[in-house]
């Protein structure tokens, strides 16, 4: 799921030039070796698709168990 926010005012690095902010939340499978990757394939399609250059965001992980996820009143 991707919520983009656009037209919000951004500081980065003391600039407003574009940047980015965003958080990936999984269910098992993040860590150093997989977040590095992801975070090149993200710095690429910011570039790519929102003119955002890559040394202008800033992504958190979040790897939470698969209990603390639910939908509609349920849990997985």
């Amino acid at each position: 799921m991707i919520l983009l926010n656009g037209g919000q005012p951004i500081s980065f690095a003391g600039s407003e030039e574009p940047a980015a902010y965003g958080e990936l939340i999984s269910i098992g499978g993040l860590g150093p070796s997989v977040n590095g990757k992801l975070s090149s394939a993200l710095a690429e399609l910011l570039q790519n698709k929102l003119s955002v250059d890559g040394s202008r965001f800033y992504i958190k992980f979040y790897d939470v168990e698969r209990y603390n996820f639910g939908f509609n009143g349920s849990t997985f």
